[in-house]
């Protein structure tokens, strides 16, 4: 796409924010807001059907990459460990405009003298941060957006967080106007910094499900150097349209925890498989009594959400093995352990367009697929330059021949049985493994991405810290 991608370098400076919000919202009612995919026409991002089949697929392998860097270097950042990090580990060969795969439009403020008293916004949706900033008008510095900078002035609903009123915003967290203040740097000398302000959020409109909702946002004054992360659609004859960023983390001011009672600490969604023309899906994040999982004939499996030793915004889970078809690998007793702060542990990452595992897992499973197809007469033919477990079909092949992938997780097996869900199809003759071979440089040992979620109903539950999952036609969530 001709951008570098944005990789975290610094955290956040400086993010104070007052105390839990006030909701304005029927807790039993619930709501839901449309998730849309990068690679949908409805998509702001979405670059257009110029691209092949093929380069379609390496951009989504690419981005997985791109992905688990930028996951690392934000857990080093969050635990201040930056300057032990190598910069050659934070290189990529492949540039994208976004930190994620799916964008959502929410209704900011309340104005006057307008046929819809609130005006919408395109965020950009990262479930492996917190913050949740757009740029605002009288911005100093701004990257490109063919839309109003949010005219906080005129929103009789803004209200700058006050200095003192909250023990961490106080001293350099506040500014001379006794405001607090948030300062987010990035890698390439990407800033955003402004006001934090509670502002009232209109979210569900298009499920019917109007919803009203004081939380706090960053309002961004500065946003210097995001040439290569935003603002960039223009370039393919599109419209600038992404304002910012919804953070949908598991901490404490993270969009979900700050929703209180009206989100209930949970949100779910169910991502369709990818079709052959790989254009994405919309779907829907659903919150609250909107979340729900475990229908008729539903099997639901739980497992927990681990709590790690240092700080993140990031969703842990404790992986125990992986099988291929019936074959276990037999990874010993703590492969996929936490180590610290630097490495090891599992994620559950909507933001990856695809798992990743680093390389000697990677190796281990491999070994099982390519065991699988040679007892099938299967030509192995190595990598193909995108993917590295690769083969040849010849003649007709069974789909029931694939083989299925479990995830065994503590207390819960998660089983991809769909074969477009675990193999990408290259070309009619040529199919590849869909997992992504990771580097062994560090974070986390494995990331479950969204190319393998789909087909499930996925439910965060942030109250007792538990992942719940079930297989279901996702379609039916459209």
């Amino acid at each position: 796409m001709g951008a570098f991608f944005l990789i975290f370098l610094f955290t956040i400076i400086h993010f104070s924010l007052l105390s839990k919000s006030v909701i304005m919202v029927n807790p039993n009612k619930g709501f839901s807001m449309k998730m849309i995919h990068i690679n949908s026409k409805e998509s702001p991002l979405y670059t257009g059907d110029h691209l092949t089949r093929v380069e379609k697929l390496q951009r989504l392998a690419e981005q997985s990459k791109a992905r688990a860097v930028y996951i690392e270097s934000q857990i080093l950042l969050q635990n201040n460990a930056t300057q032990s990090m190598n910069p050659d580990d934070v290189r990529i060969r492949v540039v994208y405009d976004y930190t994620g795969l799916y964008v959502v439009k929410v209704g900011l403020g309340t104005f006057r003298d307008r046929q819809m008293s609130f005006m919408d916004y395109y965020l950009i949706v990262d479930t492996g941060s917190d913050q949740t900033w757009l740029q605002c008008e009288g911005a100093t510095k701004t990257f490109r957006q063919d839309m109003p900078l949010y005219p906080w002035s005129l929103s009789t609903t803004y209200r700058p967080v006050p200095c003192n009123t909250h023990p961490i915003c106080k001293g350099d967290k506040c500014n001379v106007d006794g405001q607090c203040t948030y300062s987010v740097r990035y890698a390439s000398g990407s800033v955003t910094s402004g006001i934090v302000a509670t502002e009232k959020f209109t979210l569900g409109s298009d499920t019917g499900g109007l919803e009203n909702i004081e939380l706090q946002i960053g309002c961004g004054f500065l946003q210097e150097n995001f040439e290569g992360f935003c603002g960039r659609n223009h370039l393919r004859g599109k419209r600038d349209l992404i304002a910012g960023i919804l953070g949908l983390g598991s901490g404490e001011w993270s969009f979900i925890n700050q929703l209180g009672v009206a989100g209930q600490g949970k949100f779910s969604y169910c991502f369709e498989a990818i079709n052959w023309k790989l254009e994405g899906s919309n779907t829907y994040l659903r919150f609250g009594a909107d979340a729900k999982i475990g229908g008729a004939f539903q099997k639901v499996h739980i497992t927990p959400i681990v709590v790690t030793p240092f700080l993140t915004s990031l969703y842990y889970l404790n992986l125990e093995d992986i099988s291929v078809g019936n074959k276990r690998v037999g990874f010993p007793k703590g492969t996929f352990k936490v180590i610290d702060e630097r490495k090891g542990g599992t994620i559950i990452d909507s933001g990856s367009a695809m798992s990743m595992l680093h390389k000697d897992h990677f190796d281990s499973v491999a070994n099982l697929v390519k065991s699988h197809f040679n007892r099938l007469a299967v030509e192995y033919i190595g990598s193909d330059g995108i993917f590295d477990v690769c083969f040849r079909l010849r003649g007709r092949f069974d789909t029931s021949n694939y083989p299925s992938i479990t995830l065994h997780f503590q207390e819960a097996d998660y089983v991809i049985q769909d074969y477009k869900t675990n193999f990408v199809m290259l070309s009619a003759e040529i199919v590849c493994f869909g997992i992504v071979k990771g580097s062994t440089n560090g974070g986390p040992a494995f990331i479950l991405g969204a190319y393998q979620q789909a087909n499930k109903r996925i439910l965060y539950n942030l109250n007792d810290r538990s992942l719940s999952f079930a297989t279901e036609y996702c379609e039916l969530d459209s």
